[in-house]
């Protein structure tokens, strides 16, 4: 996940095609089929005002490289979108950040998933004695007692920004947010802090049967607004304190794994 933007910011200014840059590829005697070729693939920030083509003309652009850059400024699918990495409104490469704000100024910086471990506990020996009637409980373990991201406001606003062109759904770390659509497919989830770890229990399991999922005790409620498509504001009602983290919940698609990442931090 890229601290400095979504989908690729900086590089992809890079390689957009401005006014400015095609003056200086015709006037480095670059020729104008090879310009004219570029400017059918390229993404471009072109300016086609009257007063900017006057430029062009009086730099000795040809007509048909102006022509070709008028051609491109009208298609959509080639504007390049210029995104403040900071403004929580712009997409963002997918993932959920924290809304940072310090004085007069904020930042999005993102939540980096953790991966747990499944851990057995709470009962193994006495279901063993009890031919099974006595519960053996599971629980997820993240190592530490605290996480890397630690949060000053006891109310902090997170955003979630959800892959809506549905290009990266396979099996990559994150294709959760190719097949979520909202906030409400994951839940926030509280610690119990022990002296080495974090952990919460997702289920437990006897011969009299089984129940799975995250304690209603153990789940802290949050609200989400829609901000724009795939962007939500998260934020709550209440201050929060102690160590947590948003855990996907929804159904896992045929042939993906379970995820075994969730994105903890920590409220002081």
């Amino acid at each position: 996940m890229l601290l400095f933007s979504g989908f690729g910011v900086l590089g992809q200014q890079s390689d957009a095609l401005s006014n400015e840059t095609i003056i200086g590829m015709y006037a480095k005697g670059l020729p104008a089929s090879i310009i004219t070729s570029r400017l059918k693939t390229a993404k471009n920030t072109f300016d086609i005002s009257t007063e900017a083509l006057i430029k062009l003309t009086e730099n000795k652009i040809p007509e048909d490289i102006i022509n070709a850059m008028i051609d491109a400024a009208g298609d959509a699918s080639r504007h390049f979108t210029k995104i403040d990495p900071n403004n929580p409104t712009d997409m963002h490469e997918s993932g959920i950040y924290y809304f940072k704000k310090s004085g007069g100024s904020s930042e999005i910086v993102p939540l980096e998933p953790t991966v747990y471990s499944q851990s057995k506990s709470g009962g193994a020996l006495a279901s063993a004695l009890s031919y099974g009637i006595a519960k053996v409980k599971v629980g997820v373990t993240l190592d530490g007692t605290s996480s890397r991201m630690q949060i000053e406001e006891q109310q902090p606003v997170f955003y979630f920004y959800f892959d809506i062109t549905k290009n990266t759904l396979s099996q990559t770390p994150n294709w959760w947010f190719s097949t979520a659509t909202s906030p409400n497919e994951f839940i926030l989830v509280d610690f119990t802090v022990k002296k080495k770890s974090r952990d919460v229990e997702t289920g437990s399991a006897s011969i009299l049967g089984v129940s799975s999922g995250v304690a209603d005790k153990n789940k802290i409620p949050f609200k989400s607004d829609r901000i724009a498509p795939g962007i939500y504001k998260v934020y709550f009602d209440r201050p929060i304190k102690g160590e947590f983290c948003f855990m996907y919940a929804g159904s896992v698609p045929t042939g993906f794994t379970v995820v075994n990442k969730v994105y903890d931090f920590g409220v002081k």
